[in-house]
């Protein structure tokens, strides 16, 4: 039976705050340090490469693939560090862009998609969904207009917006194995 969080007036801190400590039981979320020393791998119909100035644009069904992490969207800009040339950040547009990467010590994937993208993975490696967002992993599901992803705190930070008519929408199953899970947020 799965648990929800009620929607209803809650204090956004208090609120967040119980996301965090149901979900710690549930994952493990740090990503794989082994995907960052991977090479990256991009399909598109189209690239600019401006080694100058460290960014790249890419059009058209783009695929970025690094050992288990693939973003995908039609329009992606990927900035590189000017020193060391390693990925800084990205920053994908599509309908919609979607993030996939298995954390370490983990068996199920963590899925995100949204309208607009932010993926960083210098400083705290982390992704900004915007736009109407969707976080996963297994059953456990965030839905709002925002959503910021902490890879390396293993935190997950939910808005719903300025228009409070559009809440925020949370679905977290108590830990048992998948064949026992309802097929409702699958």
């Amino acid at each position: 039976m799965p648990h929800r969080i009620a929607e209803r007036g809650f204090d956004w801190s208090l609120l967040i705050t119980v996301m965090i400590t149901l979900l710690a039981p549930y994952s493990n979320s740090v990503a794989r340090d082994s995907d960052r020393d991977q090479p990256i791998k991009l399909s598109a119909d189209q690239a600019e490469i401006d080694n100058v100035k460290g960014v790249s644009v890419y059009r058209g069904d783009v695929v970025l693939i690094q050992g288990t992490l693939r973003i995908t969207g039609e329009v992606m800009h990927i900035y590189y560090a000017p020193d060391s040339r390693a990925l800084d950040h990205i920053i994908v547009e599509g309908d919609p862009a979607t993030y996939r990467e298995l954390p370490e010590g983990e068996s199920e994937y963590v899925h995100a998609k949204a309208p607009r993208m932010e993926y960083y993975q210098t400083g705290p490696r982390r992704i900004r969904l915007l736009q109407g967002a969707t976080l996963r992993q297994s059953s456990n599901t965030f839905r709002g207009n925002q959503i910021v992803y902490d890879i390396e705190a293993d935190q997950v930070k939910a808005h719903s917006g300025k228009d409070k008519a559009k809440r925020i929408h949370i679905t977290i199953y108590p830990n048992q194995p998948r064949a026992e899970q309802t097929d409702e947020n699958r």
